[in-house]
């Protein structure tokens, strides 16, 4: 099963039995099974029928609803298994402050390291290493031993900080000076790279969101992001580790290859100073869906130990450690890393 990504403007969603309906000015311009379908992303002006909200609910698909410009807006979601227990537990560990700092630092941990790897790998596929990369992953080194020393919360989110600046500062030489990428900037994001990595990031977090949901999680109560109302922090955390596997590497690959040209952008204004074209868009997100799918070894992908898995089921592996770790039963959070 796949993500149905739809971003045609004014398009209709409707449903004819056990298929999803596509249709625009009355004509039908698409039509995928249910049985197909893992979940919906709907970027935009686009309606849904009653019928097909109805029959989505009844196969437990869940419906994501962004901006054109990929904002996420909320989730259309079905009921949901109570699991008090483990949110009972998720509570008390929050309160916790050993605990929680313990588990924020492996959050913390698993992203640098797996930033050192994509650094070191990038680096070793080039004639000619920029010695931008090797240096800034030289330096992730001396971070990822000052996580464990961190005494409080605040210093962790310092070290943080820092290291993923320096991240940064290196994944630069990476993507080529057509692309005018300078630093990680959010908001607004002036510049294609970066609009790219917060479009990869919503819709990395969206996926996170979903597992972190169907492991029982309350998904708004995190131990490295902050409590904010309607911020889901647990999915945040979850999803440190895997920015560097399944967006910023993506991002250094599409801009490198082809599939992403700097005319796929065009500019804007103060709000949005630059925008992606249709063109772009569908091209990113059939890029960030082969990447998800695309297979690594997990040390619990196998029944009996290790196996390939695709990356999404990895993220469900993660969700579900992180359950035994919460609820006693396994001691510390392994973060998932490459090698």
């Amino acid at each position: 099963m796949a993500t149905l990504y739809l971003i045609e403007q004014g398009a209709e969603i409707g449903c004819d039995g056990e298929r999803i309906i596509i249709r625009r000015t009355g004509e039908t311009i698409g039509s995928v099974p249910l049985v197909k379908i893992e979940d919906i992303v709907i970027f935009g002006n686009i309606g849904i029928s009653t019928p097909a909200i109805k029959r989505l609910l009844d196969r437990g698909i869940e419906v994501t609803f962004m901006t054109v410009d990929g904002a996420y807006q909320g989730r259309l979601i079905g009921q949901t298994t109570a699991h008090v227990a483990l949110r009972q537990a998720q509570y008390a560990y929050a309160a916790d402050s050993a605990r929680s700092l313990r588990l924020a630092q492996s959050f913390v941990e698993g992203k640098l390291r797996n930033q050192r790897v994509l650094l070191q790998r990038f680096s070793r596929n080039r004639a000619s290493p920029p010695p931008e990369a090797i240096a800034a992953a030289d330096d992730l080194n001396a971070y990822i031993k000052r996580v464990g020393r961190t005494t409080r919360h605040s210093a962790l989110l310092g070290v943080e900080g820092s290291a993923t600046a320096r991240y940064f500062a290196g994944l630069r030489s990476l993507i080529g000076p057509e692309w005018n990428f300078r630093s990680r900037q959010r908001r607004p994001p002036p510049d294609p790279v970066n609009l790219l990595l917060s479009f990869g990031y919503t819709l990395l977090a969206h996926k996170v969101l979903g597992a972190v949901q169907a492991a029982g999680f309350d998904p708004y109560l995190g131990f490295l992001h902050s409590l904010d109302y309607g911020r889901p922090s647990l999915a945040l955390d979850l999803m440190e580790e895997f920015r560097p596997l399944l967006v910023d590497s993506l991002v250094v690959r599409v801009c490198n290859d082809g599939r992403l040209r700097p005319e796929h952008f065009q500019p804007g204004d103060e709000t949005r100073p630059v925008i992606i074209t249709d063109e772009g868009k569908r091209a990113f997100l059939t890029a960030f869906e082969e990447r998800m799918h695309t297979e690594a070894t997990h040390p619990e992908g196998a029944d009996s130990g290790p196996g390939k898995v695709p990356y999404s089921r990895c993220i469900i592996l993660q969700a579900r450690r992180l359950a035994r770790v919460i609820r006693g039963q396994q001691e510390h959070y392994e973060p998932f890393t490459a090698r």
